[in-house]
């Protein structure tokens, strides 16, 4: 990092934590504490250390400092991001916003050794949970552990994490995920739903997908929704139950309040929707297809806890006389379709059946 650059970083710190003016959002930022209530609260923006400083500003313009054209490269040469997001193209005004997968307690949630996670097999602390996000949704690469951007960016997290108020614990803190949606019983619809982007998101996003990018911050004022520079199909906005989510609980973002659920558009509207971004092309490594893989703590199987929606090694479960395995040599129990689209329960069924069978109910 150019020391010169960072420095200036530091007036970050003196800013609001929460301001509207990146994310153009319906709801004041002012109501973040409000909904939070009262469990979490803000932190002062006084009391923030000049590393979390620098880290808020990383996950700002992360594509900026760590991306192709930053000079910064991984071990294998590699950019660490290899898309253009930032961290805040999807965790919402800076990570604060609630229902937008916010940063506030994570410090709490991934404390050391970390919640084990079936998909990669391994332990997420909070710097294997950034690099969850590196790897996956900026299609790039793994931080060092002992790197200072890690360094900074947990200092901003764990900064936002003395907001948890005494008395409670993080799992009292609402609205730390996206909002979550009912399964649709029918395949979600990207025809319909290109109808749907064309009516109430391309005016932001652009009739291509690719968003507004800001050449003099280098990074996305309204981001891509497919091609090389949107999130992987490898991470969690590349499954269809997860990106409905996000649709209908922030998008689009200068109608919708989250103090207010009757700014949302329905439920259906935002399955169809995401299922035309996700009918487009999105950055993918082959690595990845041996996600699931291994067996966790209990002894499970870790394809047995697979998304249904995770799509892009579709040949999971496989089918022996009905019944689903990871058997290599039998055949795919549902096409690729289905677990692009939905309808889900059938593979949620199936895989159900097959836990049960194994004595994990």
């Amino acid at each position: 990092m150019r020391t010169t650059l960072f420095q200036a970083l530091l007036l970050v710190g003196t800013l609001g934590l929460a301001h509207a003016g990146d994310d153009d959002s319906a709801t004041n930022p002012r109501d973040f504490n409000s909904y939070y209530a009262p469990a979490y609260r803000l932190p002062d923006p006084a009391a923030m250390s000049s590393p979390a400083a620098r880290g808020k500003e990383l996950i700002h313009s992360t594509y900026k400092y760590l991306g192709a054209e930053s000079g910064q490269r991984a071990a294998n040469g590699r950019p660490f991001v290899g898309n253009k997001l930032a961290c805040t193209n999807c965790h919402m005004s800076y990570g604060t916003q609630p229902n937008a997968s916010p940063f506030v307690v994570v410090a709490q949630k991934y404390a050391a050794p970390g919640i084990f996670n079936s998909r990669s097999n391994i332990l997420l602390d909070v710097p294997n949970r950034v690099n969850t996000c590196m790897e996956r949704s900026l299609a790039g690469e793994a931080l060092p552990r002992d790197s200072q951007p890690m360094k900074d960016i947990v200092a901003y997290i764990d900064f936002l994490g003395t907001g948890l108020q005494p008395g409670f614990t993080f799992k009292q803190v609402k609205g730390q995920e996206f909002p979550a949606v009912t399964l649709l019983t029918r395949a979600a619809n990207p025809v319909r739903g290109k109808e749907i982007y064309k009516e109430r998101c391309k005016d932001c996003h652009q009739d291509n997908g690719q968003g507004k990018w800001n050449d003099e911050q280098q990074r996305y004022d309204i981001p891509a929704l497919w091609g090389n520079n949107s999130f992987g199909l490898m991470s969690g906005m590349g499954r269809l139950a997860t990106a409905a989510t996000m649709v209908w609980g922030t998008m689009p973002r200068d109608q919708v309040n989250i103090m207010d659920p009757a700014t949302r558009m329905s439920q259906a509207d935002a399955w169809d929707v995401a299922a035309y971004l996700l009918s487009n092309s999105h950055p993918f490594n082959e690595r990845y297809v041996n996600d699931w893989t291994g067996v966790g703590p209990d002894g499970m199987p870790n394809w047995l806890r697979k998304p249904a929606s995770a799509s892009y090694d579709h040949t999971m479960p496989r089918s022996n006389l009905g019944a689903a395995t990871d058997d290599p040599g039998k055949p795919p129990m549902f096409p690729r379709a289905q677990h692009t689209f939905g309808p889900f329960q059938p593979i949620e069924a199936a895989l159900k059946a097959a836990r049960i069978a194994r004595g994990f109910p």
